[in-house]
């Protein structure tokens, strides 16, 4: 939902989710996939990986919002803590997979429902292959996780 612009992104976005939870009113979770943009003053863009298994993975990171930028956000708690499941069941399961989640204030659409994050599967210097490696590590965790939280 970046184009045409970055900006409104998050407001266009917010209207996809709407439209799909008014359709199908028994989605529990929402996930907004990202990648991060990790460049550096010079233009140098940083690569985010780990070995599992013999294999390159992007490393991942949950972005999580506190509550606090003054918009509504009820449940942000029951937000963190299915982040704080997932981040600990990948990072127990594959060593340096997860980067450090990042609390903010801001909402990025998180208030939709109680099980919403935002995950940055690497940065803009990975491959889709390193992305992909690493999604197919996160979809299993993820979704016992989701099972055990029914």
């Amino acid at each position: 939902y970046d184009s045409p612009s970055y900006n409104g992104s998050y407001t266009r976005t917010l209207d996809a989710i709407g439209t799909a939870l008014k359709k199908n009113p028994s989605i529990k979770v929402v996930i907004d996939v990202h990648r991060d943009a990790m460049t550096a003053a010079d233009g140098t863009k940083y690569r985010t990986v780990a070995n599992v298994n013999g294999k390159q993975c992007a490393q991942m990171m949950l972005v999580m919002s506190t509550g606090e930028s003054g918009l509504p956000h009820p449940d942000w708690a029951e937000n963190l803590k299915l982040a704080v499941k997932l981040q600990n069941a990948m990072q127990s399961k594959y060593k340096n997979i997860m980067r450090p989640m990042n609390l903010r204030k801001e909402r990025f659409n998180m208030h939709a429902t109680k099980g919403s994050m935002l995950i940055e599967v690497g940065t803009s210097a990975n491959s889709v292959g390193e992305a992909i490696e690493s999604v197919k590590l996160l979809a299993p965790e993820l979704a016992t996780i989701l099972k055990k939280a029914k």
